[in-house]
């Protein structure tokens, strides 16, 4: 994709200001159905590979980043490899 001109959002622009988006149809607007505030965080992981958060020392943050960037891997991938590679040689 070229990266777009100062003059195309220009162009952009000027077709907004001239033909505004409008609806279709009626809006309605449920105040007591709207949601405000931050989620609580309480809610259980829906997908496939539910995400958990740890913390880590600082020098084994480093040396995590360390390899993650060696094997040009992301450092969840990481850290899903060495935790495979623990629970497979520590089977009960």
């Amino acid at each position: 994709m070229a990266k777009r001109t100062d003059d195309a959002y220009a162009a952009m622009a000027a077709d907004f200001e001239a033909n505004p988006p409008a609806p279709n149809g009626p809006i309605t607007v449920y105040p007591d159905r709207l949601r405000t505030g931050r989620p609580s965080g309480r809610r259980v992981a829906t997908g496939n590979t539910p995400a958990i958060s740890v913390r880590f020392p600082a020098d084994l943050r480093r040396a995590l980043d360390d390899r993650a960037g060696a094997e040009d891997a992301p450092v969840a991938e990481i850290i899903r490899r060495a935790v495979a590679d623990y629970l497979r040689r520590h089977s009960a």
